[in-house]
């Protein structure tokens, strides 16, 4: 494609969920217009796994096709739907909680930034529901023609990963002597606990939790920890340092798919269980 058409725009896609920031789960569909003038016209459009690359017959100039599109259809811009394959693409997203509409993005919109040789496009939220898709894309052909006259169209769209308070409930089935238990890792965050809870099915638990650290979501685990049981220091041994032994080495992570509310500004958690 490329050696026979000539790019006039792409965008590309970015998450902190995934690894580098890839972001391979959302698809960009043609929307009825667009879909409209593939028919009619000679336009190619390659997806990406983090995006997509459009592209024209190299014998048109970018100005000429796109005034000779608008003039005869009378539209003046390319639409497009955002799909994903990955139901916890909400969940594991830094976006409101209670959202159920869509995402919109658009060449136009004044909150768009440059940087870099590529725009930004700024996120608004619609409470269309009707649509079935996570969002919508609109390109202008004059942005089109204009950032082309600059060097080239290229559009970029970013997601943050969602944080939460990660809450370890610990259920001791097997009577193990705990003497100081604590979580550990790598990480430097604080966990608050033990905590003696009563969970739901009346199970005894003790609860470590992040608190006010929320922690970013991550689908590479950057944040491994381990509940481990600390001797505490005695009179002889304060200057020798104390002995610590992993009860559970590499406490799980957080399911996406499993948050829950802990405050109205928003916040949400992320609850484990882990029998020992």
């Amino acid at each position: 494609m490329k050696s026979s058409f000539k790019p006039i725009f792409s965008i590309v896609v970015s998450h902190s969920y995934f690894e580098r920031e890839v972001c391979n789960c959302l698809q960009f569909k043609p929307g009825a217009i667009t879909s409209e003038l593939f028919r009619r016209f000679d336009l190619k459009m390659r997806e990406n796994i983090n995006g997509f690359e459009f592209y024209i017959n190299p014998q048109n100039t970018v100005t000429g096709l796109l005034n000779y599109i608008s003039s005869t259809t009378g539209k003046n811009y390319f639409d497009f739907n955002i799909a994903t394959d990955d139901p916890a693409f909400y969940f594991f997203t830094d976006l409101l909680v209670d959202n159920i509409g869509q995402l919109i993005y658009n060449s136009h919109a004044i909150e768009n930034k440059y940087k870099n040789n590529m725009v930004d496009l700024a996120m608004h939220l619609s409470d269309d529901t009707s649509t079935g898709y996570v969002g919508s894309l609109i390109i202008y052909f004059d942005d089109v023609i204009k950032f082309n006259d600059q060097g080239g169209f290229k559009l970029h769209i970013s997601y943050t990963a969602r944080a939460t308070q990660w809450q370890y409930y610990i259920i001791n089935s097997s009577s193990l002597q705990l003497q100081n238990p604590q979580i550990s890792g790598k990480t430097a965050i604080d966990f608050s606990g033990p905590d003696d809870v009563i969970l739901e099915n009346g199970q005894e638990a003790i609860l470590f939790s992040s608190g006010d650290n929320m922690i970013p979501l991550s689908v590479t685990a950057n944040n491994k920890f381990d509940l481990i049981s600390k001797a505490t220091p005695s009179a002889n041994t304060v200057n020798k340092g104390s002995s610590a032994k992993i009860i559970f080495k590499g406490l799980p992570v957080p399911d996406p798919m499993r948050i829950g509310a802990i405050s109205s500004g928003g916040k949400v958690s992320s609850k484990m269980y882990v029998y020992i």
